[in-house]
């Protein structure tokens, strides 16, 4: 086994700006380059683990097998399995940014102020050194297939080549235009009103799918054959696993690419792919209340277009809804147009399943866009603030939000995510597939406050204590956060994906009616989180009715409190010098908060909750000496 990660980062910059106030105009216009380079080798899939069983020694094998030894297949080295070992090139990428901009805050009276601004940027693409990188031409025919005699769409190629003459696997997009503008408003003497708008797009640079070392291009796979006639004879063994020798990566030939990645699963650039950006908008009046309270209510919102969804998760080769109601037929066994011309894989028998040819790109066993912005998201908020501050006992402040967010897509990064994230059923639908996102929160609370108790000299109570009982008694303060939010909707699955759609995802269906919420405790629930009878196993060959994350059914959200009670000793009359003595209490009241429940149906664990994913009561003393 072998593994191999070097990564070495660098980014230059430069950027410049220049201010000028022209009477109640205060402008400023710069500007920015920035290069960044990303020279990166990853090779961490293990190679050398092989499987053994009885089959290869057993006699009458594979019709009647009788005895045999897994020992003894390892001694003659005839595995009936073994791990693939994957290859890649080290890659030297490069992206450049390029942005503009200007702005105006223009103060039109005394009691308005308007903020203008407008910026241009150019985002990357992506280049490599060496050009290697392929794209996808979804709308043309396949070069190599059309020399068989065969008119299939789906066509690689690479970039700096006589059918792509740019260096981007995407085309660059020269029309990021960011608009801003904000307005400020004093309506009354303790009253002002506050609106904006900024249009902001998303940073290539997020989007780590698209580098040269995520290209198809760029690593390989040499597989293990156990046996080419059906598991009779071995055919690799232990002695030689791979006898034709490693597989290299393709890199910069067209021709190479073209063949070697047929039948395989690739993940590709589109270079139509649009790039994404996010609408934010906000209303706000703020109000003093006497000398010390403030209220503050908001409706703030944002509207993402084009937004990743990773390509794992949206195969662009499943298989069109319309085929589904073929039924078994999509499973039966066909003369594969491919027999011969793809050389390794799942597609390179003599025979494949019919619905395979039915699949956009049956040339492919999977199609995925290293930067498919297809995603949309919606996000309504109305937020509250009270903020009291008092002369001379400390500060409380409460703020409250009730929100909504609608997505078809969460994370790229989904298996950072304690719960992971809802995956996409029908990428022919996506439509079909926005409902609220796995990370909705339709409503939190959160509280602090710092206070100074009033019990000493010079405060409200016992302002005359002195000597060792005003050090023991007085200088006391207590501050904590208190933090109340809903859980997030959960999302669920199958244990069996029968939808035959060849690459798409499966959903239980939900019984008419039902109700899917569970009376009781969180405690008293552990064991049936909802209500697992309202769902069911979709029939063969149909997708599930289930919603891509459940709107009535949510994970335990959080019921917190932290607090800190302190006391302040100070030294010399100047009070220069001063110790602090904290004593820290982290989730005082020692709340759980539950994890996800089971989310797979035809699992024991489906509904079940088995873990807890906050930290029990923690606590800490600490001392701090000022000077």
């Amino acid at each position: 086994m072998s593994s191999l990660i070097n990564a070495a980062d660098d980014t230059a910059r430069i950027a410049g700006s220049l201010t000028k106030i022209v009477g109640s105009h205060t402008l400023g216009i710069g500007g920015e380059f920035m290069r960044q380079t990303h020279n990166f080798v990853l090779n961490n899939g293990g190679t050398g683990a092989f499987n053994f069983n009885a089959g290869f020694t057993s006699s009458q094998w594979p019709a009647n097998p009788s005895g045999g030894s897994g020992w003894a297949s390892f001694l003659l080295g005839d595995a009936a399995s073994g791990s693939s070992l994957s290859s890649s090139s080290p890659t030297a990428s490069e992206q450049l940014y390029s942005a503009l901009y200007f702005n105006d805050d223009w103060k039109m009276t005394k009691r308005l102020t308007l903020n203008l601004g407008i910026r241009w940027e150019r985002d990357g693409p992506w280049t490599e050194r060496f050009n290697r990188m392929a794209y996808f031409q979804p709308n043309t025919l396949n070069p190599v297939l059309q020399q068989a005699g065969l008119s299939y769409p789906g066509a690689l190629g690479v970039v700096a080549s006589s059918t792509r003459s740019s260096r981007y696997g995407i085309n660059p997009d020269n029309h990021q235009f960011s608009p801003r503008v904000g307005l400020a408003y004093q309506l009354f003497s303790k009253t002002v009103i506050r609106t904006g708008y900024g249009f902001f797009w998303i940073p290539n640079s997020l989007t780590f799918s698209d580098a040269p070392d995520e290209n198809a291009v760029n690593s390989s796979y040499t597989s293990f054959a156990s046996s080419i006639n059906g598991g009779v004879t071995p055919y690799d063994t232990l002695t030689n696993p791979f006898p034709s020798g490693i597989v290299q990566p393709p890199g910069h030939n067209a021709q190479l690419v073209q063949q070697a990645l047929l039948g395989q699963s690739i993940n590709v650039s589109f270079p139509n792919s649009p790039y994404g950006y996010v609408q934010q908008w906000i209303f706000d009046i703020q109000q003093q209340v006497g000398n010390g309270t403030l209220v503050d209510v908001a409706y703030a919102a944002s509207k993402g277009t084009h937004l990743v969804m990773p390509s794992f998760l949206t195969p662009l080769d499943q298989l069109p809804d319309q085929y589904l109601k073929l039924g078994t037929q999509l499973t039966q066994s066909v003369p594969n147009p491919f027999y011969g011309i793809i050389q390794t894989g799942s597609l390179s028998g003599p025979t494949v399943e019919a619905g395979q040819l039915l699949t956009p790109y049956p040339q492919y066993s999977a199609v995925g866009s290293a930067q498919w912005n297809l995603g949309v998201s919606n996000y309504q908020s109305l937020q509250v603030k009270f903020q009291q501050r008092f002369a001379k006992a400390g500060t409380i402040g409460v703020a409250y939000t009730v929100s909504k967010l609608l997505s078809n897509t969460d994370s790229l990064d989904t298996w950072l995510e304690s719960g992971g994230v809802a995956g996409i059923q029908d990428a022919n639908n996506l439509r079909g597939e926005v409902s609220l996102a796995s990370f909705d929160v339709p409503q939190r609370l959160v509280a602090s406050y710092v206070v100074d108790l009033p019990v000493g000299k010079d405060r409200k109570f016992l302002p005359n204590l002195s000597g060792v009982a005003n050090v023991m008694i007085g200088g006391w303060g207590l501050e904590g956060i208190t933090t109340f939010q809903r859980g997030f909707p959960i999302g669920l699955t199958t244990a069996e994906n029968l939808t035959n759609s060849f690459g798409g995802g499966s959903r239980p269906n939900v019984t008419p009616g039902c109700i899917k919420g569970v009376s009781g405790s969180a405690e008293q629930r552990l064991g049936q989180w909802f209500n697992t009878s309202c769902f069911s196993q979709p029939p063969a060959f149909t997708l599930g009715d289930e919603s891509r994350t459940d709107p009535t059914i949510r994970t335990d959200g959080i019921s917190n409190f932290d607090v800190s009670l302190f006391k302040n000793f100070k030294f010399a009359s100047e009070g220069r010098y001063a110790l602090q003595f904290r004593s820290e209490f982290f989730n005082i009241f020692n709340t759980p908060q539950f994890g996800y429940p089971g989310q797979t149906f035809g699992t024991p664990q489906f509904g079940q909750v088995t873990s807890q994913i906050n930290n029990p009561r923690l606590i800490q003393f600490a001392l701090r000496f000022s000077f």
